[in-house]
């Protein structure tokens, strides 16, 4: 039987992999699955193909069907973000979905020429313009002489997406769409969170942070910054000369620091001006998108993922920050909630789909290995 009854996400995570299947006509989660990636197994990449090895397989028995295709999220250090505007002069022609399409091709065409070593994995309308009128949204029985779509492109690099499709296909599972998972979490906690015009959604991973500017609940801009909880904890763990988990444990525990049987008092306050440093460094650096801090009166901070954590303990007054801020607490079923989220409502512009060959199992094969 194959996967006839639900979209299946699965988010390849730095410390874990998690997936979850919706049912195809309500959209609620059927199944989740997460498995947690020990800090020794990171650079292990057959401990991580074996993990998901296992979570395809428990997946396909929890759901009863076959797992022949996913969306895949992810994130890449080497993602390149190209920014294009592409104009035309009136003929005639109406400004609709159709038109829209054509200039879209277009624009990707001349993105594939120029970046051949690249794939197109988000295709993000920014602004429209109608004689050099800024508009948010395709607009309707206007006549035009000059126009315009500005466009955000998302790109990653062919070699690593070409590698994960390998993984996947020796699964006998086809990736049906790539999704930068800090990205679709931005847009999916973007509806969530009311007020200001102007938004910069932080996710704060492993090894990096991933920002996000938003004005007007349009995409402007983003930046990848090498910087993320482990880092904190390799600081922690270099100064105090201390091995990493314990370290981590130092870190998870930060709230009862002051109670550690562990730590000297001296290496108590040491681990707190390390922490507290990282952490405005990680504020100061997800701020970048403004020349001052002037601009940043009228603009909301929002941060989630794993590291943001740090942020959120007692000790917070102590860090020295005083702008709009506020704290998601992340539900790992939401990651995978916001690829399908933008796969449904459209923000891609005329969605990206990647084709992908593989050999698959036979029917007989298949069936004991779901049900062995």
């Amino acid at each position: 039987m194959a996967d006839e009854n639900f979209h299946t996400f699965i988010d390849l995570g730095k410390t874990g992999i998690r997936g979850t299947s919706f049912n195809k006509e309500t959209n609620k989660v059927q199944n989740h699955i997460e498995l947690k990636i020990n800090n020794d197994q990171l650079n292990n990449f057959s401990n991580e193909e074996n993990s998901l090895e296992k979570l395809i397989f428990n997946l396909e028995k929890k759901n009863g069907e076959y797992l022949n295709e996913i969306s895949l999220m992810v994130d890449n250090f080497n993602i390149l973000s190209i920014s294009m505007t592409i104009f035309k002069k009136s003929e005639e022609q109406m400004l609709n979905n159709n038109y829209i399409k054509y200039i879209t091709d277009e624009a990707k065409l001349e993105i594939n020429k120029n970046y051949p070593s690249y794939e197109i994995v988000h295709s993000i309308i920014k602004n429209f313009f109608v004689d050099e009128k800024i508009f948010f949204e395709l607009p309707k029985n206007l006549n035009h002489d000059k126009f315009a779509v500005e466009f955000n492109f998302i790109l990653y690099p062919k070699l690593s997406l070409e590698n994960l499709k390998k993984v996947f296909a020796k699964q006998n599972v086809l990736i049906k769409k790539f999704i930068f998972s800090s990205y679709s979490k931005s847009i999916f906690y973007l509806k969530k969170i009311s007020g200001k015009k102007k938004k910069i959604f932080v996710d704060i991973g492993f090894e990096k942070t991933c920002a996000f500017f938003f004005k007007n609940e349009k995409l402007q801009q983003f930046k990848i910054l090498p910087i993320g909880g482990n880092h904190i904890t390799k600081d922690i763990s270099k100064i105090l000369k201390i091995e990493i988990s314990k370290t981590e444990e130092i870190k998870l525990n930060f709230n009862n620091i002051d109670n550690s049987k562990n730590l000297k008092k001296d290496q108590i306050e040491l681990v707190k001006k390390i922490i507290f440093a990282r952490i405005e460094e990680l504020l100061e650096i997800s701020t970048l998108f403004f020349e001052t801090k002037d601009n940043l009166k009228n603009v909301k901070l929002v941060f989630f993922g794993n590291g943001s954590k740090i942020i959120d303990n007692k000790f917070k007054s102590s860090i020295i920050f005083n702008y709009d801020i506020e704290l998601l607490d992340e539900n790992y079923i939401d990651i995978c909630l916001s690829g399908l989220d933008l796969v449904n409502s459209g923000k891609d512009a005329f969605d990206n789909k990647f084709d992908s060959k593989n050999q698959k199992k036979g029917v007989f094969e298949k069936f004991f290995n779901l049900f062995g």
